[in-house]
């Protein structure tokens, strides 16, 4: 199984009734900050699991883990970006063995920016595509740098995201 990021309203990530019991909680925390009624939806490219924790360690190295608090807050199967001020937290629910880690989209954005510039990637979302393609339509290159392939998703999805009022999902 890939991982693969996506942008939606929470009943449409996880099946019912977990879909909105999900959506409730988002709702009584973050109020109306969620288009919770979008049937937008849209989604990375597969990408190696090992990317993400790649990039967290890449990114700590380069930028400090405490200047990345919202990107370092979960781990790439069970968490969510939200499109309103928050901290970073976890919500928990009965009956439900995993947690839901809790981030803030513009906190992400701000420091996947101060990321790709700590390692000279691109930030601006067509070099980004760009870079991506690179990798994906070689077949010698597809494996490779899957942390900086993850970038390449990650940071115009959080931009998407946050445009349209709409959780970031980094979950399994």
């Amino acid at each position: 199984m890939a991982l693969v990021f996506t942008v939606s309203a929470p009943t449409t990530v996880f099946t019912e009734p977990h879909g909105t019991l999900v959506a409730d909680t988002l709702r009584a925390h973050f109020g109306d900050a969620i288009d919770y009624d979008s049937t937008d939806e849209r989604y990375s490219y597969e990408l190696g699991w090992s990317g993400w924790s790649t990039l967290q360690q890449r990114a700590a190295d380069a930028c400090g883990a405490e200047a990345i608090p919202h990107f370092l807050s979960m781990e790439a199967w069970s968490g969510v970006y939200v499109p309103i001020e928050t901290e970073t937290g976890t919500f928990e629910f009965p009956g439900d063995a995993t947690n839901l880690d809790i981030g803030c989209l513009s906190n992400l954005i701000a420091e996947l920016e101060l990321i790709g510039n700590a390692l000279n990637l691109p930030t601006d979302d067509d070099s980004l595509d760009k870079l991506y393609h690179h990798y994906a339509d070689d077949d010698d290159l597809i494996d490779d740098d899957m942390e900086i392939q993850t970038f390449t998703q990650l940071l115009p999805l959080a931009r998407y995201a946050l445009k349209k009022r709409l959780p970031l999902w980094v979950v399994k």
